[in-house]
């Protein structure tokens, strides 16, 4: 898609509904994950899931911000 647009062979108003359709899209996988999440099963599982789930995305975020700073974009 990228290389479409950058040639020329995509026009701003495809690219404009294709990123609301993507959008769309991953709000309803979301919702669907969400409907199928019972409560029960999150408090059998416990704090260590939730815990570990924030634990990695700290880390992506620190990584994703060391990489912005290394690459002198900030």
């Amino acid at each position: 898609m990228v290389m479409l647009n950058s040639l020329g062979f995509k026009s701003e108003e495809l690219s404009s509904n294709l990123k609301d359709i993507s959008k769309f899209l991953m709000v309803a996988a979301l919702a669907a994950i969400g409907l199928n999440t019972k409560y029960r099963d999150m408090k059998k599982a416990g704090i260590n899931p939730m815990l570990h789930g924030f634990i990695i995305s700290l880390l992506v975020v620190m990584v994703a911000i060391l990489v912005i700073y290394f690459m002198g974009m900030v």
